[in-house]
């Protein structure tokens, strides 16, 4: 049979890991509040008798307890389902922001707004149709004219400035992307150290997968540890971390903007390498989509500013060959000319024409007279006076209606349907949001059920140990009592 001195050991191992037990649940209420803590709990096991023939087996004794490990309460399966989420996430969230941004840019509900002052120009070639001789009435078409003009220069050049924004937006997210893959491979490494002694590194564990969890909103990503607990992580397939080894990415300005033209745009490749970095989801992926997007179910940046400058170019073309074609008002040594263009052609053509750099012609900027609203020679000093007529500027006030333009159809049609698109899908991108939103919140709220502390958990846990730790002390002072008696009272009876 074991000794009390064996059951001395027993009690004590009870009370160690009592108190062991007390003190994780002490640091777990400590870290309630702790982004990226995962709670903890004691693993424990009995431990096996020390007495091990099969004759003395049936009176043996366990030696107590003894702690096998501090054990996180994490689900790998939910980690996983909510970092590909996160990219998802990532993506939906920065398109949604930036789509709002974009309408507060273009401001149509305002007086600013491209449709408003297209209407104003509009109004004035009215005027002009009624009273084409009136210098007041001309002069309000070519302040409209240049109101116009100047409110598509500053839309287009908002635009431009957006997407080199999103440009350097790229790059920043690129240089984050690179000290996260290198603190990963750091943690991987001082983890694998620590877990060498048989203890589980948790606290250094639940900062690499604060680390992971930032990772994966940025760019999609994968990740798994080998057997002998090394970790690794891919993006579409390429390891970016193989345990303690990270590859970078890096960014080179060898590209050229999508339809603005501007130079110094980034491409993205595994550093050292000509190798482009493949990618599909997360913030970066965003950015590159507002940056590059040119077309109706991708749009970006460059769809945008193609439709302002199909817009811009139609208007210089449509107004300037009816403009042309008239006659303007003779003044001071000038006379009544023709073939007068309303808006500049760049030496390249309409095709040069942007929403950037349209505007009003040097003559009609020069004298509102030089607006030719006749389609008679006006001369205002001859015998038979040619006072002219408003038949060309009924023609330029019937291009505001016409709906069989080339390249847009209906000048104040295509604008709204422009207007339109992008609100459809900022809309559509806010209730992709939201959507996702939800599931991450449904996931999260998941996983903090699982690895979250509860504080009421806690204390019901720590007044459990408390009763353990004072159980394994009772066994002690019953075994110290059991002991007195032995060894002070055992041996005098007839002394």
């Amino acid at each position: 049979m074991s000794s009390l001195f064996y059951g001395l050991e027993i009690a004590k191992t009870g009370l160690s890991v009592a108190q062991q037990a007390i003190s994780i649940t002490g640091n777990n209420i400590a870290n309630a509040d702790t982004v990226g803590y995962t709670r903890q709990r004691l693993v424990t096991q009995a431990i096996d008798s020390c007495y091990t023939t099969r004759i003395l087996e049936s009176g043996s004794t366990g030696g107590g307890v003894e702690v096998v490990l501090i054990d996180q309460i994490r689900s790998e399966y939910l980690d996983k389902q909510i970092r590909e989420e996160f990219a998802a996430l990532g993506e939906s969230s920065t398109r949604a922001e930036e789509m709002e941004f974009i309408e507060t840019i273009l401001n149509e509900t305002s007086d600013s707004s491209i449709s408003s002052v297209l209407a104003d120009f509009f109004n004035s070639l009215s005027e002009l149709s009624t009273d084409p001789s009136s210098e007041e009435i001309r002069t309000n078409v070519q302040q409209n004219a240049i109101q116009l003009t100047e409110t598509l220069n500053y839309n287009y050049n908002q635009l431009v400035e957006i997407q080199d924004s999103y440009n350097e937006a790229m790059k920043v997210t690129v240089d984050t992307i690179n000290n996260l893959l290198t603190n990963i491979a750091s943690y991987n490494e001082q983890i694998y150290s620590y877990e060498l002694s048989g203890q589980q590194a948790n606290e250094l564990r639940d900062a690499r997968n604060v680390l992971l969890d930032e990772l994966s909103e940025l760019v999609n990503i994968e990740y798994w540890e080998t057997s002998e607990g090394k970790q690794i992580v891919t993006i579409e397939g390429v390891e970016l971390v193989n345990h303690t080894d990270a590859t970078l990415l890096e960014t080179s300005a060898d590209q050229t903007g999508v339809v603005s033209g501007q130079t110094g745009y980034y491409s993205i490749y595994y550093e050292g390498t000509t190798t482009e970095f493949a990618y599909s989801s997360g913030e970066l992926q965003a950015y590159k989509n507002l940056r590059d997007g040119n077309s109706v179910d991708g749009m970006g940046i460059p769809y945008m500013l193609s439709s302002l400058n199909t817009f811009a170019q139609s208007l210089a073309e449509e107004f300037n060959a009816v403009h042309e074609t008239g006659y303007t008002m003779p003044y001071d040594s000038v006379a009544s000319q023709t073939g007068i263009d309303f808006f500049e052609i760049p030496s390249g053509g309409y095709g040069d024409i942007t929403a950037g750099n349209i505007s009003v012609s040097a003559e009609i900027l020069d004298n509102v007279n030089n607006i030719a609203a006749s389609s008679e020679l006006i001369d205002l000093s001859a015998s038979n006076t040619q006072e002219g007529n408003n038949e060309v500027a009924l023609e330029l006030l019937a291009l505001t209606s016409s709906t069989s333009l080339s390249m847009i159809g209906n000048f104040e049609d295509y604008l709204a349907s422009f207007v339109v698109e992008v609100g459809i899908e900022s809309a559509s991108c806010q209730r992709m949001l939201e959507s996702q939103e939800a599931i991450v919140k449904n996931l999260e709220n998941r996983r903090e059920s699982i690895s979250g502390v509860s504080l009421d958990e806690e204390m019901i846990n720590l007044i459990s140990y408390q009763y353990s730790y004072s159980a394994a002390s009772r066994v002690l002072t019953a075994i110290d009592e059991a002991l007195d008696t032995l060894i002070n009272s055992t041996g005098i009876v007839g002394r």
